[in-house]
């Protein structure tokens, strides 16, 4: 008799924990994601890259021969796995299947430009897959499908001196068009 009743109170307290993480926020702030503690210690920073890439997460790109990773500029998304008990967030998934879905419609063929490195050493870069009838800047496309919002938009990109105001408005949109993830992140069902 006890070990059901244990096992129901178990199974309701496993809920409202991932319902109560389900219904976090964004971080104001992520962890490890600012500039390379000294300048040059990442290496010399390339002024391109492309080739074949997949996602690890919401926001990183690897790839066959793809060393450092990429770091999607502009953006932020769930992490994929939470921190404490080391399972797999919806939000994180969400992301990163989405980033995937994407990718995966150009066939994993992706160019990048990097503005920066992050502290962790990986490039932090605007990147683009070649789509008909035009490419599609996969950190737009993320904002706009409400699965990431904005972070550092305060970074000029010499190359996209607006991108940041672009980004800006696609979370926007997102947001007030409730798309994604946004329902979520405001605290409603």
């Amino acid at each position: 008799m006890k070990r059901p009743l244990l096992l129901m109170l178990f199974l309701a307290v496993a809920a409202s924990s991932v319902s109560a993480q389900q219904r976090r926020p964004p971080p104001s702030e992520p962890e490890k994601t600012d500039k390379a503690e000294k300048p040059g210690e990442c290496g010399a920073m390339p002024k391109d890259w492309s080739g074949e890439a997949y996602a690890l997460d919401g926001i990183t790109l690897g790839g066959v021969g793809l060393k450092p990773q990429i770091r999607l500029w502009g953006l932020q998304a769930g992490e994929l796995r939470d921190k404490q008990t080391g399972l797999e967030t919806v939000s994180g998934m969400q992301a990163r299947a989405a980033l995937e879905d994407m990718l995966e419609k150009s066939e994993h063929k992706v160019k990048c430009r990097p503005a920066r490195w992050d502290r962790e050493c990986r490039l932090v870069a605007q990147c683009m897959v070649e789509t008909s009838p035009s490419p599609i800047d996969l950190g737009g496309y993320m904002l706009a499908s409400g699965v990431a919002y904005g972070f550092h938009l305060d970074e000029v990109l010499p190359w996209e001196p607006r991108a940041s105001q672009r980004y800006a408005g696609a979370e926007s949109e997102a947001r007030k068009a409730k798309r994604g993830l946004w329902p979520v992140w405001l605290g409603e069902k």
